[in-house]
């Protein structure tokens, strides 16, 4: 899809067969190396930023604090620990997850 269809803002992948793209409406789409899918995000917030240390480990961050995992089968809402914007997402691990927002930086994890 085009940025200007689903509003995206973020993107991120781990191949170049594995991309995941976030946007408003808490839009997840991944790009399998032929087409993009809609993914169920389990959040209407707008995201801003997705990033990962795998392909069984991405996040992503945005409006409210919000931030989300998904482990390779499913998106999962995550302990916030902020109502403050999320603006991006970093991770190394799993259990090192960093996201920049309005209140500052924030660290996440075990994701499990």
């Amino acid at each position: 899809p085009s940025g200007t269809t689903v509003g995206l803002r973020g993107i991120w992948g781990s191949a170049a067969n594995d991309v995941f793209a976030v946007g408003s409406e808490g839009t997840i789409v991944h790009y399998d190396g032929r087409s993009w899918n809609p993914m169920t995000s389990g959040t209407t917030a707008f995201l801003s930023s997705v990033a990962g240390s795998s392909s069984q480990d991405v996040f992503a961050v945005g409006r409210d604090g919000t931030i989300v995992h998904y482990d390779g089968s499913a998106w999962r809402p995550m302990s916030r620990g902020t109502t403050d914007p999320l603006y991006s997402v970093w991770a190394r691990s799993a259990d090192e997850v960093f996201a920049l927002g309005k209140g500052g930086l924030y660290r996440y994890g075990p994701a499990r």
